[in-house]
């Protein structure tokens, strides 16, 4: 037996071990390769190709799994999901970001709207969702989450993906590539996020727009600009971070650590042949 056919009957056996296998070599190699291009101190946009790692995981463990790579990624266009789920995964991140303002606003702080020229939004959301952060959820949601929910609750894959996640980016925040806040309060996070967009996908059967288009939403900078004292809260979790803990909160409770979802189900694999499930 050749070794591509040894590879490709334990990627059957072990879909997720092999995927979280591949994104730590690639992962590995484009850092390698980032180090080698610009030393020790990476650009804001060395973060894109460090993005494709977990895409380009995903799409080579689906390839050696004999499954349909075609399938995988046609789960980009499913976009009919309901207009109402777009909006929902937008106002969520997006409240998310102003939620410090939207306090200090109430408190009766001062704002200034919008507190970068529109075009920097603009620039910033097409990048993130064409060639950035929202294409790792090819890898996330599009691979890791119908799979880790075959083995594990909804909630508790989405929690598990989030750590994942949120440690994949250990090499660049080391590298100064992007802004973090203090790496506990990141991985906090990532996870509340994971499992706000766990609970997108999961009720939209798999419509993997509304989730990279949330998660675009998610990397974008303040749209308003606050002059005024925020509860003392947030000197400790970000707004965003508590933002998000209630709506997870509110998720788990109302549709269900089960599935995410009020009726039960769960989307299926794409392409994926069920006897190859680990």
């Amino acid at each position: 037996m050749s070794r591509v056919a040894t590879l490709k009957q334990r990627a059957s056996r072990s879909p997720i071990e092999t995927f979280l296998t591949v994104l730590v070599l690639s992962s590995g190699l484009t850092v390698g390769a980032l180090y080698v291009v610009f030393g020790g101190d990476f650009p804001g946009l060395a973060a894109i190709p460090y993005a494709w790692t977990p895409m380009v995981s995903a799409g080579v463990t689906v390839w050696l799994c004999g499954e349909s790579v075609r399938d995988w990624l046609g789960q980009l266009r499913n976009l009919r999901a309901g207009l109402h789920w777009y909006l929902v995964g937008i106002g969520i991140l997006t409240i998310g970001t102003e939620f410090e303002n939207i306090v200090a606003v109430l408190l009766g702080g001062d704002i200034a709207v919008p507190a970068y020229p529109v075009m920097t939004y603009v620039r910033l959301f097409a990048i993130t969702l064409f060639l950035a952060g929202a294409l790792e959820e090819l890898g996330w949601r599009g691979f890791l989450q119908p799979r880790l929910q075959q083995r594990f609750s909804a909630l508790h894959s989405s929690i598990g993906i989030g750590v994942v996640w949120g440690l994949w980016h250990v090499p660049m925040i080391l590298a100064g590539a992007g802004n973090f806040t203090v790496f506990w309060e990141y991985m906090l996070n990532v996870i509340f996020m994971s499992v706000i967009l766990g609970w997108l996908y999961n009720n939209t059967k798999g419509a993997l727009p509304v989730v990279m288009i949330a998660h675009a939403s998610h990397n974008m900078p303040p749209v308003g600009d606050v002059a005024g004292n925020v509860p003392a809260v947030f000197n400790v979790l970000s707004g965003d971070t508590v933002f998000y803990l209630l709506c997870a909160s509110v998720i788990a409770l109302y549709a269900g650590s089960q599935t995410l979802t009020r009726n039960g189900t769960l989307p299926d694999i794409p392409g994926h042949l069920r006897e190859h499930l680990s």
